[in-house]
């Protein structure tokens, strides 16, 4: 891939536009578009100051060298950071937001996990308290449950501003309740994380493991110590069910303590996701894991600032 694909696709990434809506905006043909996007040809040098102009806009620098996606996502979340001095205090503010949060992370959460409730029955569900009498009550709970977990993450970080195990114990809690008799506990049992090859650890060490995770410091860039956590956190796999989504939610307060909005993991991107996390879990190869958890950030500053 060269370097104008590269820009190409992170423009698209964090503007969530299609070709055709691209291709409108440096005012080009869709041909012509497809054919940088595919590596045909090249934009003349107007197209290029377009490109670079639109990506300076979302703080990603415009220089062809050296061009790294990984850096130039993360550039553009600082961008962002700077502009919303306390993401937190945002969020708590305003109960809009908070519902539409909580919807947006309920429905993709629970849909990476096999749930077939749609983002209209995760609604009426939350909101409306209906009862939907095509969808088992399983479903019905678990969406109620993880709204209720979100909004308790809110809260306690705006008081006791902590993640430790205690927290994720309580999310856990309240995520499998009147669902898994085992709510709040470590497994005492191996599990397996199906359709995967990543080996889960043998029970009776997950309490250790457990701590030990909690207790690393982060070393150099706090999107790379993130990333990391949370591949441990999957890979740990301390609970007998509810592993995936309670990760998500400790990955969501992780971010928001550091001031960064809440990654947005949707449904559609269920297979990179995964194949995100199994190359950091089997070979130790973070980067592919940083770029998709700050796209999926990104995400969640559309929703912040819409």
């Amino acid at each position: 891939m060269n370097e104008i694909q590269k820009k190409l696709k992170m423009l698209q990434s964090v503007t969530e536009k299609t070709q055709v809506q691209l291709a409108r905006d440096f005012g080009v043909t869709i041909l012509a578009f497809s054919n940088w996007w595919n590596g045909k040809s090249i934009p003349r040098q107007k197209a290029l100051r377009l490109i670079n102009k639109e990506l300076s806009l979302y703080g990603i620098e415009n220089k062809i060298e050296n061009f790294s996606e990984t850096n130039a996502l993360k550039q553009a979340v600082c961008k962002l950071n700077k502009k919303n001095k306390n993401i937190l205090k945002t969020i708590i503010s305003r109960p809009d937001l908070i519902d539409e949060l909580s919807l947006q992370i309920t429905y993709n959460s629970n849909a990476l996990e096999g749930s077939t409730l749609t983002r209209v029955d995760t609604k009426n569900v939350i909101f409306e308290k209906k009862v939907l009498g095509n969808k088992t009550l399983v479903e019905q709970l678990e969406a109620k449950n993880h709204d209720k977990a979100f909004r308790y993450l809110l809260e306690n970080l705006m008081v006791k501003k902590q993640i430790n195990e205690q927290l994720i114990k309580k999310l856990h809690e309240i995520l499998l309740a009147g669902i898994h008799e085992n709510a709040g506990k470590y497994r005492n049992h191996g599990v397996r994380i199906v359709g995967s090859y990543v080996p889960t650890a043998n029970y009776v060490k997950v309490p250790e493991l457990m701590k030990k995770l909690f207790l690393k410091k982060q070393k150099g860039d706090i999107m790379e110590f993130i990333s990391r956590f949370h591949a441990d956190f999957e890979k740990i796999h301390p609970f007998a069910d509810g592993n995936g989504r309670i990760g998500r939610l400790l990955l969501i307060g992780m971010l928001l303590q550091k001031n960064m909005a809440p990654a947005i993991v949707v449904k559609k991107k269920r297979p990179e996701y995964y194949k995100c996390l199994q190359q950091a879990q089997l070979h130790d190869n973070f980067e592919i894991l940083e770029i998709f958890i700050t796209e999926a950030v990104l995400k969640g500053y559309k929703i912040i600032s819409d």
